[in-house]
């Protein structure tokens, strides 16, 4: 790109009606394989981790597409094409892959403090990459609640975090931005879960 990108950008119908289809029933299907981790972060690493009064800790399952310089799932290559629809949609190219997974949260009660049961809780805010060289987008698999937050500050803001916006996750519709953005997902209330696809990569 001549210029350099919005650092938020949310579009939707990012891809066509039966690509989005196809992807919904492959998430859904037996053969499409979910690893369980105790944390929606990295725990080894807290300096990409920012708690606030309003986080709360959750597990989740992850399907790993592309990590560590490989693909890592028969499915790599369904997914793939996605950034050719981001360069049509906004001009964006990319450079090289970081990581690609699919992200399943499943529907939460709330604790016994009851401080996740609140719709304006969210899992502790993380970054994906610090270096401001690397972009982020996240795509609704189906529709449904459990709202993505995302702050106003970077990584290199020592400062509270302040919410930039609130984005419910719609199937079809994808959030590009800076990978060194603060963010939250948050756990589904009323539905059973809530799928997406995280890329992170660099561009040109």
């Amino acid at each position: 790109m001549s210029e350099k990108p919005p650092s938020l950008l949310e579009i939707e119908n990012f891809i066509p009606r039966s690509y989005a289809n196809i992807l919904e029933d492959i998430c859904k299907s037996p053969e499409f394989l979910w690893q369980y981790n105790a944390s929606t972060n990295n725990q080894t690493a807290p300096q990409i981790m920012n708690k606030d009064e309003n986080s709360y800790e959750s597990d989740q399952f992850v399907h790993a597409l592309y990590q560590e310089g490989a693909k890592r799932s028969p499915y790599f290559d369904v997914v793939f094409p996605f950034f050719y629809f981001l360069e049509e949609k906004t001009g964006i190219v990319l450079h090289a892959i970081e990581r690609i997974k699919a992200n399943m949260l499943m529907k939460r009660q709330g604790n016994n403090d009851g401080k996740d049961a609140s719709a304006d809780a969210y899992n502790t805010p993380h970054i994906d990459i610090p270096t401001p060289k690397h972009k982020s987008l996240l795509y609704y698999v189906k529709d449904c609640d459990g709202d993505t937050f995302i702050f106003n500050e970077t990584y290199y803001d020592k400062r509270k975090l302040t919410l930039r916006k609130r984005i419910t996750p719609k199937k079809g519709t994808a959030v590009i931005f800076d990978s060194n953005i603060w963010h939250a997902s948050s756990n589904p209330r009323e539905n059973m879960n809530r799928i997406v696809l995280n890329f992170i990569f660099s561009i040109k």
